[in-house]
């Protein structure tokens, strides 16, 4: 029986894989996409948890893809020919305290030192300055994220070419608690940022998060907070109908278990069930490091070694997904940015040293006590009522960190904690919500990391990161050696998902794996590119 042939196949559905699927589809390649799940999407998807309720389960920002070309440029036409919508939040982050006192970061400097000039005059005066910086580097920071990384030394080199650049040279060396501390004296905007800079799922006293500082202010002030209108699996299928309007195909229930190389160069991939799909001109492999050994054994010894190296992020999370029967109100000073902020942080206003003390356990497997449980809400349906069948309902999202590895660094046992942890995370939420108790759940989905590493191999032991940021950033992600989407000694193989540059959350990152190939192809990157 003869094979199916294209010229690319492209393992993994998710939202990086599907840009890169996308772009070579444009480029006039024939591309055909296998995803193990029922749905594309990786952890850009949705579920209906009640009926009429539209939840994402998994990514929920996406301000880190809003800037991207692939967007601005619409060079994929996700806006123009499939539809895409995003709406917009007024605030991108706000700290609700117990006593009813809120701290936000808006997009604009000027608000958002309002804000904290309510906690420290002398903060807000600092901030400002601060900001002024973020935004001056996000240009920098910003092209970094487009294309393919330059490597460190090149990096670190041309930072050290200006006072500012050392500045930020400086961060990727010390933590983001080192940058707080150095600029910010009120414990409330130094648990604010603290907080904010964990959602990254990195411990801010980790050296190596200090850049994020920088990047995440940065970001805020030049960048509207968004959500995909109808849910984050609008962008997914927007990819994935784009790969089909440019001739090419998607399949999913289609794992993938191994590549074929030969004599160095791959030939194609092998399925779940035993069909065979040739690759004429490349495979694009959406496979965490960790995994790469396996699924191309003939990799060296030494790469397979250097794989072993990878980090994994300090934390995961526990996530909630439920459906009320109304919006929910909060114990507050300041309702309305309650509700005109994307990210609300419920806190317990108290010495930021138990924050920092309660953020250790996670390394060691531990959960936190009820009283340091602070979970994160958003509530896309509050603007966007695609989302739920009723306009007074709320489709919420809940969650707090978790362990991922104990101190063993063997995987958490969620089986047995799961249940008891997402009742004491709902009843924290409860103790700030005036208007809600168990009778307005018309629907409940909890998640663990065990849940997430299930759904998707690129979510290792639950790091919906992929992998830890500190030292695995730019020309270092997730090694140098294969930091430019291939694989030395193999050849005719390109990788991309969230543990490749630029990674993380949802960034369209498959962007520059698709430059990369242009490049190697010999394609003009007119043909693809408008952006840039």
């Amino acid at each position: 029986m003869t094979s199916p042939q294209y010229d690319i196949v492209v393992v993994g559905g998710g939202s990086n894989s599907l840009t890169t699927a996308a772009y070579m589809a444009k480029a006039g390649k024939s591309v055909l996409v296998l995803e193990k799940n029922a749905q594309c999407g990786g952890g850009a998807v949705s579920v209906e948890v009640a009926p009429g309720f539209i939840h994402d389960t998994h990514a929920t920002s996406y301000s880190g893809c809003i800037n991207s070309p692939t967007l601005t440029a619409d060079e994929l036409g996700l806006y123009a020919k499939e539809g895409l919508e995003f709406g917009h939040w007024d605030a991108m982050f706000t700290s609700l305290f117990d006593d009813g006192s809120v701290l936000a970061t808006f997009k604009e400097v000027d608000r958002t030192c309002e804000s904290i000039a309510k906690f420290s005059t002398r903060d807000a005066e600092t901030y400002a300055a601060f900001a002024d910086k973020c935004i001056s580097l996000i240009g920098l920071l910003g092209m970094g994220s487009t294309n393919p990384p330059l490597p460190t030394a090149a990096f670190l080199g041309m930072l050290e070419e200006s006072h500012l650049g050392r500045e930020l040279a400086n961060s990727l060396f010390c933590s983001a608690w080192d940058v707080i501390t150095h600029y910010f004296e009120s414990p409330e905007l130094q648990m604010h940022y603290f907080k904010w800079i964990a959602e990254a799922m990195e411990h801010p006293e980790t050296k190596g998060t200090g850049v994020a500082m920088y990047q995440l202010l940065g970001l805020c002030h030049t960048t509207q907070a968004v959500h995909p209108i109808g849910g984050g699996q609008e962008l997914s299928n927007a990819l994935a109908r784009s790969v089909q309007r440019f001739g090419g195909e998607v399949r999913t229930e289609a794992e993938v278990v191994k590549l074929k190389v030969e004599s160095g160069v791959t030939k194609g991939v092998y399925l779940s069930d035993g069909e065979y799909v040739s690759a004429r001109e490349a495979v694009v492999a959406c496979v965490h490091p960790w995994n790469l050994g396996k699924v191309i054994p003939e990799m060296s010894d030494q790469l397979k070694e250097e794989m072993t190296w990878v980090r994994l992020s300090n934390h995961g999370a526990c996530n909630q997904q439920v459906s009320l029967d109304r919006e929910p109100e909060f114990r507050t000073d300041d309702p309305k940015i309650c509700r005109e902020t994307m990210c609300l942080e419920l806190m317990k206003r108290k010495d930021p040293k138990e924050m920092r003390r309660s953020m250790d356990g996670f390394r060691f497997g531990e959960l936190p006590q009820k009283d340091d449980i602070s979970p994160l809400i958003m509530r896309a349906s509050t603007f966007d009522k695609t989302r739920v069948p009723k306009d007074e309902y709320c489709a919420m999202y809940v969650y707090q960190f978790a362990p991922i590895l104990d101190d063993k660094q063997d995987p958490v046992r969620w089986e047995e904690l799961k249940q008891q942890y997402a009742e004491d995370i709902w009843d924290v939420f409860k103790t700030y919500a005036t208007n809600i108790d168990d009778s307005n759940v018309m629907g409940r989905l909890v998640e663990s990391p065990l849940d997430h590493h299930r759904h998707s191999a690129s979510m290792m032991h639950g790091d919906i990161f992929g992998i830890g940021l500190p030292g695995q950033l730019l020309g270092r992600r997730p090694t140098p050696s294969i930091s430019d989407y291939t694989i030395p000694g193999i050849e005719k193989i390109y990788l991309v998902g969230p543990f490749m540059h630029p990674g993380g959350m949802v960034t369209l990152g498959g962007r520059t794996t698709a430059i990369k190939m242009y490049q190697d192809m010999g394609i003009d990157l007119k043909e693809g590119f408008e952006g840039l």
